[in-house]
């Protein structure tokens, strides 16, 4: 309850001071020729209303400066972000292809377990009935496989 007072007493002083910020300035003589300035305008008399002067320019080498200052920075930034995106385009193209070898590894070892004798196709185009000791062996390396690819 009381931080939300003190935040509506904050955004009242907030409106109440950009209020004054926004005031005009009036210059004007008063019956004893004295100058007056004031916020509010006297209703009788002729008044010149005040405008603030600019704010001052600033150097053009400074401006310079400050522009390539600031194109320096997006363009750091334009790059972290372009690294950090190629980043993550590697890291999920990694867990996919670590996904599919998991996959690969399983099938293997799947089908060197089920059924008989196993027969493979060599490079050559002959087929050829694997050894139990070479079929032992396959095993052996799908499971390997398995621990490097399967989380």
């Amino acid at each position: 309850m009381l931080k939300t007072n003190r935040g509506w007493w904050i955004v009242a002083c907030w409106l109440a001071l950009a209020g004054m910020a926004q005031a005009a300035m009036y210059k004007w003589v008063d019956d004893k020729g004295v100058t007056q300035y004031t916020q509010y305008p006297p209703p009788d008399r002729k008044v010149k209303v005040m405008v603030p002067p600019p704010p001052p320019a600033e150097d053009p080498e400074a401006a310079q400066k400050k522009l390539e200052s600031l194109l320096q920075k997006q363009d750091e930034q334009r790059k972290t972000a372009a690294t950090a995106e190629e980043e993550q385009t590697k890291t999920a193209e990694h867990a996919k292809q670590r996904e599919q070898n998991c996959k690969n590894a399983r099938s293997n070892l799947e089908k060197l377990t089920t059924g008989g004798r196993k027969r493979i196709v060599g490079a050559d185009g002959v087929a050829t009935y694997l050894t139990e000791e070479d079929q032992q062996t396959r095993i052996a390396e799908a499971k390997k496989q398995i621990e490097a690819f399967c989380d």
